[in-house]
């Protein structure tokens, strides 16, 4: 369970009688970047420095390929890279069911949510790309497992890094934003997402 998370019961009454109920939970979270203890620049999570160590998860089932067989499944997939040591992951290039994202939120993981990559050369490409990025940012933003949002991966699709980056984080305040993973950073947003392979490797 996420130490960070809290019950909530909202009621309806009338007469002093409860006429409905829901019941759900919420997280307080505060994603930054600043100094840790010794000066250097990090990623903080309420302020403090947490080394955020993760897996790659595209998402890929033996038997239904992008679909999950049970909500058991998913959540046992994310017990097990708890289990493992992991407190991240970057689900890749895909937007999962809420059932995923809830079971992140319940278990403690953090998550860094790519945007699908999309065939952007025409306008009409990119105008459905921006449609699906606010559609995912708006969709997803209440849950407080995601602390990053990834604009681009690798450069596929890649176009207007700056003007697509600045407009992410107008959506969302509230996270980080990379602006591109891999190596075709515009140096704009909050990090430098280098891919190196095998690695490790560095920016300089």
């Amino acid at each position: 369970e996420d130490p960070f998370l809290y019950d909530l019961r909202v009621e309806l009454s009338e007469d002093d009688q409860v006429m409905d109920r829901v019941d759900s939970y919420f997280g307080l979270r505060k994603v930054s970047v600043g100094p840790d203890e010794a000066g250097v620049t990090r990623l903080l999570l309420n302020n403090r420095f947490v080394f955020q160590i993760g897996t790659l998860d595209q998402g890929f089932w033996p038997d239904g390929i992008y679909t999950a067989p049970t909500d058991a499944a998913l959540r046992y997939d994310l017990e097990v890279l708890k289990e493992l040591g992991f407190n991240l992951v970057r689900k890749h290039v895909k937007v999962e069911p809420a059932r995923w994202y809830y079971w992140c939120d319940k278990l403690g993981l953090l998550v860094w949510q790519d945007m699908p990559s999309g065939n952007n050369g025409t306008e009409a490409s990119r105008r459905q790309f921006e449609a699906e990025l606010q559609s995912m940012v708006r969709g997803l933003r209440h849950h407080p497992s995601i602390i990053l949002w990834v604009v681009f991966n690798e450069g596929w699709g890649q176009y207007d890094t700056e003007r697509l980056t600045r407009w992410v984080k107008e959506l969302d305040p509230s996270r980080l934003v990379s602006n591109a993973s891999g190596w075709t950073d515009r140096q704009v947003g909050d990090v430098i997402d280098l891919h190196a392979y095998p690695g490790p490797g560095s920016p300089p």
